[in-house]
């Protein structure tokens, strides 16, 4: 169930930045169950047992353990956990391990090995051109190929926040279908509020979304 199906109230947004998810990994990951939710494989997480930033806007009972690629990608992320537990993993730093090491994950994406890399906490030249959470750590040889190519990096939320001039930005138009929903759909952006799925042809196309976001602080530009 795609967020920018229905709008999301700036309150809403305020809430998520006022209190980000965090903290230790559980021992043990949930049962995610399959892929049966006919919103799987949107970006979001469909089931009513989690709650969080990479929630969709509404969930039904029917979804339980039914959208499991969508929220074991959101949990393992950090951006969900399990009502009345604990966060999954906090997302590692933009620079990495303490060790420099990046960890790339496997190639379980369906795009795995296409050229591209499909990995949203990357960005760069050699990004794919719709990228959801949902690959996150599933294109190892295409992100680290690129990445050793200099063709993609690590994206960075607080260089970005500090290199982003919200009154310097063209945004564009309001010309997306998904405009004034409450997200920005702009895949030159990133951040909290960013729709689950962005895509290439959005570009400009969502300015209301995007300028009041950016000068809420909640996205920066992917490059800076």
């Amino acid at each position: 169930m795609a967020l920018r199906s229905f709008p999301v109230l700036a309150t809403a947004i305020a809430s998520i930045l006022a209190a980000p998810i965090g903290g230790p990994a559980q021992a043990q990951a949930p049962d995610f169950g399959d892929d049966s939710s006919r919103w799987a494989h949107d970006g979001e997480c469909d089931d009513p047992r989690f709650e969080g930033e990479g929630m969709a806007a509404f969930t039904s009972p029917e979804d339980e353990m039914a959208d499991a690629s969508d929220c074991r990608a959101a949990f393992e992320a950090g951006r969900i956990r399990l009502i009345g537990g604990t966060a999954g993993p906090a997302p590692a730093s933009p620079a990495g391990p303490a060790d420099g090491s990046i960890p790339f994950g496997d190639d379980s994406s369906q795009w795995a090995q296409d050229g591209e890399c499909d990995d949203r906490r990357f960005a760069g030249p050699g990004m794919a051109t719709s990228l959801s959470w949902e690959h996150v750590g599933r294109d190892a040889t295409d992100c680290r190929t690129l990445h050793e190519a200099g063709q993609v990096r690590l994206w960075d939320w607080e260089a970005a926040r500090a290199a982003t001039d919200c009154a310097a930005i063209d945004f564009g138009d309001d010309a997306s279908e998904y405009a004034n929903t409450g997200l920005c759909d702009d895949p030159r952006f990133e951040g909290f509020a960013m729709d689950g799925i962005i895509t290439a042809n959005e570009t400009g196309h969502d300015a209301s979304d995007c300028r009041r976001l950016c000068e809420m602080g909640a996205i920066a530009l992917r490059d800076y």
